[in-house]
Formats: structure tokens, sequence, C-alpha cells
């Protein structure tokens, strides 16, 4: 009882570490690629991800993609007013010259404002294409969950049988494999970086391995 407690109380830790560092690590990217990232680069890779992920799935697919992502962007920041609202309070536009303030209104630093305020938008449209992407996976995703769970069934039974103990030391490194992928793929969400559509499904097969052997050698009974 005190050894499921205490794993009990390690597993909520790590948990809890895993979604600190994987939120703080995700604002520190966002912030960094707002302030870094060209605008001209945004559109490169917005058009090799869409080539990607048409050869992926072919075009029918693509657009049902696209237009989920489409939708749930247009609900959380457009039909909310986020995005006209961020446009409206740090770019100026004609009412700051017809206050007096036509100086102000030519700095060059607005124009690179402006590209850094596209450029968080871009990356926000991007991270819902990339979610549309991952839901449009997930039978596959269930059939390899569902799977890798039924065989690390079979196997605690086999060792049960056998009078073979669970490693410790594969689920200790199996579950900080999938805390790492998590918080990995948290910060692919907003990366300025072509991602091909394909790597979905290579991932989803090394988080079944990795769920089968966390499941396969934990040490309480399933």
């Amino acid at each position: 009882m005190l050894d499921d407690s205490h794993e009990g109380t390690d597993g909520k830790g790590i948990w809890l570490w895993t979604l600190a560092a994987g939120l703080l690590l995700f604002v520190m990217e966002f912030i960094l690629f707002a302030a870094l990232v060209p605008t001209d680069w945004t559109r490169q890779v917005s058009a090799k991800e869409l080539t990607s992920l048409v050869d992926a799935v072919g075009p029918a697919q693509a657009d049902v993609i696209l237009d989920r992502a489409v939708r749930w962007y247009r609900a959380c920041f457009v039909r909310t007013g986020l995005e006209a609202w961020s446009y409206h309070v740090l770019v100026p536009d004609q009412r700051m010259a017809g206050a007096g303030l036509e100086k102000l209104a030519d700095s060059p630093v607005w124009p690179w404002l402006a590209g850094r305020v596209q450029v968080v938008w871009w990356s926000l449209g991007q991270a819902c294409q990339r979610l549309a992407v991952l839901l449009f996976w997930w039978p596959f995703s269930l059939i390899l969950g569902v799977a890798a769970a039924y065989d690390a069934w079979l196997r605690r039974r086999i060792r049960q049988h056998g009078f073979s103990y669970a490693s410790p030391l594969i689920h200790f490194w199996a579950v900080r494999a999938l805390l790492w992928i998590l918080i990995g793929t948290l910060m692919l969400l907003v990366a300025p970086i072509p991602l091909p559509a394909t790597g979905v499904p290579v991932g989803v097969v090394v988080v079944a391995v990795l769920l089968g052997l966390v499941l396969a050698n934990s040490q309480k009974r399933l």
C-alpha cells in the first residue's frame, strides 16, 4: 500500500512537472518566434506544409482538414474579436494621424510590429491546422492504442504464468519518453518549420510502442 501511494504521488508530480515545463517552453518559443521569424518565411512554411498534406492524404481530405482548421481559427480568434482587437491596439491607423500624431504614426517601428502581429496570428492558425491533422489520424491512433494495451495485457499474463517480473527501468524510461513526446508535440504546434503530414502516423506508432511498454511493465495489475 505504501509503495502504491508513493508511486501515485510520484506519477502526479511527473505529470504536473511535464505540464508546467511544456507550457513554459511553449510560451518562450511563441515569444521568440514572434519576435524573430520573418513574414516571408511563414508563407514558405505554409506552402510546403500544404503540399506535404495534399501528397499524404489527397486533395479531398486535405480540404476537409483545412476547412476544419479554418472553422476553429475563426471561432476562437475572429468571431471573438481577438484578432481585430490586437491590430487595433498594437498597430496605428488613420486615427492616430488625425489626432495630430503624424510623426508617431510614420515611425518605422509600426510596420515591423504589424509584421510581428501577423506572425503571431499565422502561428495560431498553423497550430489549428496541425491540430486538425492530428484529429484526422484519430481512428488510426485508437486502433494502435487498443492493440498496444491488449499486447501489454497478454505480456503481463504470460509473465505471471512464468513467474517473471516487470522491469521498473523500462517503465521509467518509457514514461519519460512519453512525457518528452508530449512536450515536443506542444512545441511543434507553433514551430515555424514545415512539418510532414506523414510524421503524425509515425509518431503514433512510437507512442503506441511506448504505451505498450509502460502498461506491460507497470507495477500495478491491469
